[in-house]
């Protein structure tokens, strides 16, 4: 086998591998019980499994490239995730990949990020190999200017490959076990998650007749009105805007005068999971006409990398840039010994004097930078004006800013922005924040305005507008094509951001509203905590209704009120031991965190044989394809957009909000976390229970099981 070029391995085998954990540190398929190899020519070696189907899909992989992935300190499941991605994609062209690989196609090739962009640049090229269902790995570009795949020419492909893959799948021999390598879905249904919960793998013409009837109003407006969707989590708000988008697509008037229509997200993973519903709808083919964005992206593209030869803008999006400049925020605290300061709030003294890791301190680095971003950029002040710097300490403060309530916690603030000023300055970089608004101004120019009479939008699509800041609203609206403003059409859920209360700009605000009552995610006893909750925000007066599907469901949600954190803990592992025993073969579990447990969370139920998956983003959900049984470990703020089975929200790790602010994070935090349960529902609280779960305790919507 050292002397091979190439190795062939079939979907079976991949997807046996990473469920199984069955790569080598070589980047090879181990063999076993379950899985052999055969020498099919001097050149390929090839891998299978058994009961193989007769014209399995395959990817053949160049092992010179395989060494080079693993010269990065990438793991095997890391490098072969994305090739297994490439595979399945074969069976449903064209191959359509997450955003963030940067994809890339010409002809029967296709080039795309082999990692994480920040484990490493290097990109595949592949060849796809029509008729023998089979991607070759054969080439791995060190950077984007290598990738030019109108002038790229392969090299020969091994000979008589469709007759050497029909002879390794003959080979078929009997498992001592029961097949590991079945449909993923049985593992982890990814489809309850992705956009094929949204789509439900039903056509436009398929859903028309199955649509609620507030649903159908969205579809019952003029071609040109502009519409608010707003609605609670389960109520079919992303169904009916790519419904509205499509319908609008297929408009006569707007396909012969070439209109343009935007979908704008906050971040790659949403603009993927668009795209999956709008392929869905479209019966498998991307529409034309429609253009999914996020913000970001939007911006480079039609303001132009503001000073590009001299600052990188830090993130691939609005998440992704939210997360690093928390990062530096974080660092900042970490490197500095700062004291205590006189006059400064409880709440940030508790948070420099704890240690890093802890929720303390995770609240205060996440006040800093909602303050820094929402506060001090959003009104253009810099950290060298001493007059607007003056105005900031002075000014009063409103209820939907952080408690940075006296004038020294304020100061204490300008000196972290000064610092994360300087770091940015350091490493030639601007926030995503900074980025929006030099957009802003560069949208606002004579240029642009010319501009956008040929690249501007003629409708504006925004999912989950709650996410959108008011400086990211302003930059949507100026993207449209006609200088009278262009029909929006908005999806939100006030429930679930805090910019939800914030006035916006004339041109998003003035919709018609379309409310979403019906909800058809949970059962009935948990659909009526989650419409209790959901009542509890300002914006939200309107009674939810439950789909008659869903009006299941004799168990109340429990409620688990503990002593500290450690006993909350152990009975959270317990109660995921529990459910994970009975669980069907189908179910999801997950843990959603509100407070700072998750390494302790995931260390416990590691202690108990528990596979277990952290999720750090929206974007790691890709992994869970290959998690086998897993039980997902996630802070609140990552699970937006998923749904699981069964919802341990463990509330330990927290303390009383102390403003306005924080009740109304607690608040979302609740709320979402238990909105993403369909089947089963248990809250695990520490000394200190949230007050909306207090609330329903007492309206008997919880069922108390024991307080120690």
């Amino acid at each position: 086998m050292a002397m091979t070029k190439y190795i062939i391995m079939t979907e079976a085998v991949l997807d046996y591998c990473l469920i199984n954990e069955k790569f080598s540190d070589d980047f090879m398929p181990i063999e076993g019980h379950d899985l052999k190899s055969a020498e099919l020519s001097s050149d390929v070696v090839g891998f299978y499994t058994a009961n193989e189907p007769e014209m399995p899909y395959a990817a053949l992989v160049n092992k010179a490239c395989l060494e080079q992935l693993k010269n990065t300190g990438c793991t095997p499941d890391d490098a072969f995730r994305r090739i297994a991605r490439v595979v399945k994609e074969l069976k449903a062209p064209p191959i359509h990949l997450p955003r963030q690989w940067s994809e890339y196609h010409h002809k029967n090739f296709l080039a795309f990020f082999a990692l994480p962009k920040t484990q490493s640049t290097r990109r595949w090229i592949v060849d796809i190999g029509g008729a023998i269902n089979t991607a070759r790995f054969d080439v791995l570009a060190l950077t984007s200017t290598d990738v030019d795949l109108g002038r790229y020419v392969p090299s020969a492909w091994p000979d008589d490959i469709e007759n050497q893959l029909a002879a390794l799948v003959a080979n078929g021999f009997k498992s001592n076990r029961p097949d590991d390598t079945g449909s993923l879905s049985e593992e982890v249904d990814l489809q309850a998650i992705g956009s094929t919960s949204v789509a439900n793998n039903r056509t436009f013409e398929e859903w028309a007749g199955q649509l609620t009837k507030t649903q159908n109003v969205v579809l019952g407006h003029p071609i040109n009105a502009s519409i608010r969707i707003v609605g609670p989590a389960g109520s079919g708000k992303t169904l009916a805007l790519s419904m509205r988008a499509i319908q609008i697509s297929r408009d006569i008037e707007v396909q012969s005068k070439g209109k343009k229509i935007l979908i704008a997200t906050h971040s790659w993973a949403m603009s993927e999971r668009i795209d999956g519903v709008l392929r869905a709808l479209n019966g498998g083919i991307s529409p034309t006409g429609i253009t999914t964005f996020p913000l970001l992206s939007l911006l480079e593209l039609h303001a132009g990398h503001i000073g590009q030869q001299r600052t990188e803008v830090i993130g691939d999006d609005s998440s992704d840039g939210r997360f690093k400049s928390i990062e530096i925020i974080k660092n900042l605290l970490g490197t500095s010994d700062r004291g205590a300061g006189t006059g400064l709030s409880k709440w940030i003294i508790d948070g420099l004097a704890i240690n890093e890791d802890s929720r303390a301190r995770l609240d205060l680095i996440l006040n800093l930078y909602d303050e820094i971003s929402g506060v001090l950029t959003a009104s253009g002040v810099a950290p060298d004006d001493p007059d607007a710097i003056r105005q900031y300490i002075n000014n009063s403060r409103e209820d939907w800013m952080p408690p940075f309530l006296t004038v020294a916690d304020r100061g204490f603030v300008v000196s972290i922005y000064r610092e994360f000023i300087q770091a940015l300055v350091d490493r030639s970089s601007i926030t995503t924040d900074q980025f929006v608004l030099d957009s802003i101004r560069v949208l606002e120019t004579f240029t642009w305005r010319m501009r956008k009479e040929t690249d501007g939008y003629d409708y504006i699509f925004v999912d989950e507008l709650q996410l959108f800041d008011p400086q990211e609203r302003s930059a949507l609206e100026l993207l449209g094509r006609s200088r009278k403003g262009v029909p929006f059409v908005t999806a939100e859920d006030p429930s679930q951001g805090i910019f939800s209360a914030l006035n916006s700009r004339p041109g998003i605000a003035q919709n018609e509203l379309v409310y979403l009552d019906t909800v058809h995610r949970f059962n009935k006893k948990i659909f009526d905590l989650i419409s209790f909750m959901y009542q509890k925000f300002p914006l939200n007066t309107l009674p939810l209704k439950i789909a008659k599907s869903e009006e299941r469901g004799e168990k109340l949600p429990r409620l688990y009120t503990l002593m500290d954190d450690k006993t909350a803990l152990d009975k959270a592992v317990g109660l995921a031991g529990q459910i994970n025993k009975t669980a069907s073969s189908s179910d999801r579990i997950c843990l959603a965190t509100l407070g700072d447990v998750d390494v302790e969370l995931a260390r416990l139920l590691e202690e108990q044989k528990i596979s277990v998956t952290r999720l750090a983003s929206f974007d790691d959900i890709e992994q869970l394809a290959y998690s086998k049984r897993s039980i997902v470990v996630a802070p609140w703020q990552f699970i937006g957009g998923t749904q699981f089975s069964h919802v341990i929200v463990v509330a330990a790790g927290i303390s009383p909000p102390q403003s306005q602010f924080g009740k109304l994070r607690e608040r979302i935090s609740i709320y979402l976390s238990c909105s993403r349960a369909a089947q089963s529902l248990d809250v695990v609280c520490s000394d200190y229970t949230p007050l909306v779960i207090g609330e329903a305790r007492d309206q008997e919507l919880l069922a108390v099981e024991g307080i120690s």
